[in-house]
């Protein structure tokens, strides 16, 4: 009896949570004020990209060099 009602609880719980927290503004915007900021910031975003796909590339070669130096131990 008792987990029934528990279950019932939690349920209405989870329906009604969706309504509740969709009043809530979920998104923080980047406001622009001006053209420079903008370009400013999109340069600051290609940098990071760039930095990171640099990053992953290297990892990904240092990972296969290592796979290449093992002994396949598996079938393909």
């Amino acid at each position: 009896m008792f987990t029934r009602a528990l279950s019932i609880m939690l349920l209405t719980c989870a329906l009604f949570s969706g309504q509740l927290m969709a009043g809530h503004k979920g998104h923080a915007f980047f406001w622009v004020k001006n053209v420079e900021q903008q370009l400013r910031h999109e340069a600051d975003s290609d940098e990071l990209r760039v930095a990171a796909e640099e990053s992953a590339d290297g990892l990904r070669e240092h990972h296969h060099w290592q796979k290449s130096r093992k002994p396949d131990t598996h079938f393909r």
